[in-house]
């Protein structure tokens, strides 16, 4: 093991590595900062770039995206009460009130402290026991994959929403795109409606930028806010108490922090739950245990601790189950594992065995984007500030074109732009009336995986399903996924039996 850290270091070392990795973490903290765009279009964007480098290389430029945006959305939801990304939502809960109070630097300080120390720590979790994990893995079956399978799917489904069914058709709807094209035991083609093109499947690419991409510009158009700028001024104090967080603060905010980066892990590594559902336990997690809850939502610089920490924490958790199991955490992370699909590198058991000699470089670059993460932005704060307020007439227009280059440019085909298009409209209409696009995503990404295992299942089994529950890890994940269904409805009946507050 050791000598495979020996060979790591210098593969990762290069001046182009560290480049791709200060360059994705740029984009990364600007593109999150802005309100209506999101991490996962830019790394639909990016994704083309990545064919035309070496894996690590590739790897190292979307890390730096995943991180940089994770922490980015902070910066507007504390400026502007404009979260760029949804976990972002809860840092400014508290974020804005300081802002308001003139302590918006202290604010914006805290959401790196927290955002760095949580994917550092989670990024050594990932390192220390993803191997590990892996060789638990590798006694997985094809009964215990489609039952890890379908957990993962449904989890993805009721968390993913305010309303389970919408969540759980979301993911049913990406899994019969998946179907579309040529059946892998009998090559028979399948729902193709006599669209030729359709023989090779649905375009993954052109249907990730449309999703992602162009549905937020069909919102944006509804909303009218292309031609928005926005006009709020916070007040901002010259003292340096404000815009600083002091060693009285920092060990004050120690115990949230640790907490928040171990809900942070343990809800990132459940598949389908993200940042956004840590970021809002963790910080209600950290009320409870506040000795002075009452400051919470009126400028606590727990509260954006709690929120922060747990945000980015998840990124290294979401790994986890990407690169020991091969199934993604959440949308960045589908769009990761496509990343690695198209290099050759098949995530999972074997993985730190067959590809070791990127994964481990790809480690390196982990921890290397966390220093670097803490430098620029605490260097950049004064300029990403300014870049939040660009005008969204200039903005969509020039992302479209982006889009449209992104989707024609992996086979020169204009049938994925109107793929592109299709998804674009369907993207805008699903966000339109609340359904959640990051499960029909999952779906689609684990609909191959969910076929293949169950197939061969039952050719293990002749045709038997008995099987599936006879096996203990596999009738443990179909347990867990009835557990998680009923505790789901429970809670949301709870919830509305409540009623508001």
């Amino acid at each position: 093991m050791f000598d495979v850290w020996l060979s790591a270091v210098p593969i990762f070392f290069t001046v182009e590595n560290l480049l791709v990795v200060v360059i994705g973490l740029l984009i990364g903290i600007t593109i999150g900062a802005i309100p209506g765009l999101n991490v996962p279009m830019i790394v639909a964007l990016l994704l083309p770039l990545t064919f035309y480098m070496n894996p690590v290389t590739g790897l190292c430029l979307l890390m730096g995206v995943y991180k940089g945006g994770t922490y980015g959305g902070s910066i507007s939801a504390i400026l502007l009460n404009t979260p760029g990304a949804p976990a972002a939502a809860v840092t400014g809960i508290d974020g804005y009130p300081l802002a308001l109070q003139g302590r918006s630097g202290k604010a914006l300080r805290a959401s790196i402290y927290g955002s760095v120390a949580g994917e550092f720590v989670a990024d050594i979790v990932l390192i220390t026991l993803a191997a590990q994990i892996a060789q638990v893995a590798l006694r997985f079956g094809p009964t215990e994959k489609f039952s890890l399978v379908l957990f993962a799917l449904v989890t993805i489904g009721v968390v993913s929403s305010r309303h389970k069914l919408k969540g759980i058709g979301a993911g049913l709807l990406g899994i019969f795109f998946y179907t579309i094209g040529i059946e892998p035991v009998s090559a028979a083609t399948r729902f193709t409606f006599g669209i030729f093109p359709l023989i090779g499947g649905v375009p993954f690419l052109p249907m990730l930028i449309g999703l992602f991409a162009v549905s937020e510009f069909f919102v944006h158009i509804e909303t009218k806010s292309l031609a928005g700028r926005s006009d709020s001024v916070v007040p901002v104090s010259t003292r340096r108490e404000d815009n600083y967080v002091s060693w009285a603060e920092l060990r004050a905010g120690a115990r949230t922090i640790i907490r928040s980066t171990g809900i942070g892990i343990g809800i990132g590594a459940l598949p389908g739950s993200g940042s956004a559902i840590s970021a809002f336990v963790s910080y209600g997690a950290a009320k409870n245990a506040s000795k002075d809850p009452d400051t919470f939502g009126e400028g606590s610089l727990d509260g954006v601790f709690a929120a922060e920490t747990a945000n980015n924490a998840a990124v290294g958790g979401a790994l986890i189950p990407l690169l020991t199991l091969g199934i993604p955490g959440d949308a960045i992370t589908a769009i990761l594992l496509g990343v690695f699909l198209v290099h050759g590198i098949v995530p999972g058991p074997e993985l730190f065995t067959t590809s070791a000699h990127i994964i481990y470089p790809v480690f390196v670059g982990l921890i290397v984007a966390n220093v670097l993460h803490y430098f620029i932005a605490s260097l950049g704060l004064r300029l990403f500030t300014r870049v939040i307020q660009m005008s969204r007439a200039l903005l969509f227009p020039a992302v479209i074109v982006l889009c449209l280059a992104g989707a024609y440019s992996v086979n020169s085909s204009i049938f994925d732009v109107y793929v592109m298009l299709f998804f674009g409209v369907l993207g805008y209409l699903m966000k339109k009336f609340d359904f959640p696009v990051a499960p029909l995503l999952m779906g689609y990404i684990l609909g191959s995986l969910l076929e293949k295992s169950l197939v061969q299942a039952l050719i293990i089994g002749r045709g038997s399903f008995l099987p599936f529950v006879t096996r203990p890890i596999s009738l443990v994940f179909l347990l867990l996924t009835g557990f998680f269904v009923v505790w789901s409805v429970v809670g949301q009946k709870r919830r509305t039996n409540a009623g508001p507050r």
